[in-house]
């Protein structure tokens, strides 16, 4: 079995490895809120082979996911989990029946952790880039920011609600760092310190793109992504953090052996 960081006190993230696409844990002791539900494949998806076994090997309780948009490369292992978990509940913005809302002003506790929607402005069957439901998650002192697939469209008109509030420690770099998102505007207003993205390698649309990672570096980002980390880890704890890769910081050895491929190399 592949070891994982120890849990400690705190709360901590885990950016899977799904590919191209996105699922985000967040876990608190034994129990996990999922944002996104990875892709599907023409015979398989994310939630059967990724995010149901990972879970069930952390022994993690999941207690709600949060889709992000309609788009199958974010919501695309949701059945395989509401098979393993029938009674879960579904947060989103696609004005479904049954799913709890998540729009502009909606707000909650989760033990430690404060949850609020900054966007979208309402809810919408379209499910869209740029009708993700975007999420700050704070404790206190460490902020994290849930993008979905936004692009610089919604991130202008999120920077103008937010204006001087959008600082987070932490950001899910929108639509997996493609040319269309992380716009100098909305990276200057969030002012974080480590930016994660979930790409896969070698993918057939270049992302991320260069000029992106870049701009996330010039701005003081520690930029991480999955193409080349794998899955990407956050302790958290008395406001402070603690980043590691799979690949880098867990499994050094495998990462050499099997890749051998310059840290730039998609």
């Amino acid at each position: 079995m592949a070891r994982q960081p120890e849990d400690k006190p705190g709360w901590r993230i885990d950016m899977l490895d799904v590919g191209h696409g996105l699922s985000i844990v967040i876990s608190q002791g034994k129990e996990a809120v999922l944002y996104d539900t990875g892709p599907r494949w023409n015979n398989d998806d994310a939630g059967a082979r990724v995010i149901v076994p990972w879970l069930e090997r952390k022994q993690l309780q999941l207690q709600q996911v949060i889709l992000s948009h309609k788009h199958l490369d974010h919501s695309g292992g949701l059945e395989s989990i509401k098979q393993r978990w029938p009674r879960l509940s579904i947060r989103s913005a696609l004005n479904q029946a049954g799913h709890l809302p998540c729009v502009r002003g909606t707000h909650w506790q989760w033990r430690q952790l404060t949850f609020n929607v900054l966007w979208p402005l309402t809810a919408s069957k379209e499910g869209n880039n740029n009708d993700a439901c975007v999420i700050s998650v704070d404790d206190g002192k460490v902020r994290l920011l849930l993008t979905g697939d936004i692009e610089a469209v919604a991130e202008r008109k999120l920077v103008t609600l937010e204006k001087q509030r959008l600082h987070a420690d932490i950001v899910q770099v929108p639509h997996h760092g493609s040319r269309t998102s992380s716009t100098a505007l909305l990276l200057r207003n969030i002012q974080g310190r480590a930016a994660l993205a979930s790409v896969a390698r070698y993918n057939a649309w270049r992302m991320p793109a260069k000029s992106v990672v870049n701009r996330y570096k010039e701005q003081g980002f520690n930029w991480m992504d999955t193409a080349q980390s794998g899955q990407i880890s956050i302790l958290i704890h008395k406001g402070k953090m603690r980043l590691a890769g799979f690949r880098e910081d867990l499994m050094p050895r495998w990462y050499h052996q099997w890749f051998g491929v310059k840290r730039e190399s998609r």
